[in-house]
């Protein structure tokens, strides 16, 4: 039988939207391959799985370097606002068959068990299509690129949407996808466990059905 860290109190969980409440990162992508190819180089999936989370400063550079162009302000700006384009476009296609399975009942059973719940995003579109999705309501606190927070792995978004829900971080377990996002959490000194990832040291779950607070703190086991 595992042992249950018993010092360990959730207070809160905090969850990235895009491939974690979502299934968007392919539309995200959609949007960044399109730029890619106005530069003329490509930009597949596998390349993009790092950039996760990171925002365009990172993106937009990248993709001028790998072109082999230099990048101006001017065109950064103007290339950031095509990308805002393509996004809107891609992420019109979103449903409700995109919601991930079991997060609906598992922030559901979170609140019913007196947990707070929140979203870290760094993407600005993340309320919008949550509005869309008829899920926004479920977080106690929602915050995205909107309140133009340094991106992850800067912890400050977690830092951020803790303070909106009045715990500590070690009252904290966040739920990532991405290298960045874990990386930010764990800068934030909270627990992570990863969501279909591939990039980090922690636990990953598949999906949020049958998960309950027992296994939660049956896997979240690091100390800080």
């Amino acid at each position: 039988m595992t042992k249950i860290n018993a010092d360990f109190e959730v207070r809160a969980c905090i969850f990235d939207f895009d491939g974690v409440v979502v299934g968007s990162e392919k539309y995200h992508h959609l949007a960044w391959e399109q730029i890619a190819r106005e530069l003329g180089v490509e930009f597949d999936y596998t390349e993009y799985g790092p950039f996760k989370s990171a925002g365009r400063r990172a993106i937009i550079p990248y993709l001028f370097q790998k072109a082999g162009k230099q990048m101006t302000e001017c065109e950064y700006q103007s290339y950031s606002q095509l990308r805002d384009i393509y996004a809107k476009r891609a992420l019109a296609q979103l449903s409700q068959q995109d919601i991930m399975p079991g997060i609906v009942e598992f922030v559901r059973y979170l609140h019913a068990n007196k947990i707070k719940t929140g979203v870290a995003s760094a993407s600005a579109s993340s309320h919008i299509v949550a509005e869309r999705l008829q899920i926004f309501h479920l977080f106690d606190a929602f915050v995205d690129g909107e309140a133009d927070l340094p991106h992850k792995p800067n912890p400050d978004i977690f830092l951020n949407v803790a303070n909106k829900l009045g715990v500590t971080p070690d009252e904290c377990v966040v739920f990532e996808d991405s290298a960045n996002g874990l990386q930010g959490a764990r800068n934030a000194k909270m627990r992570v466990i990863g969501v279909r990832s591939r990039f980090g040291r922690e636990p990953v779950i598949d999906d949020f059905e049958n998960l309950t607070l027992q296994r939660i703190k049956e896997i979240c086991t690091t100390k800080f």
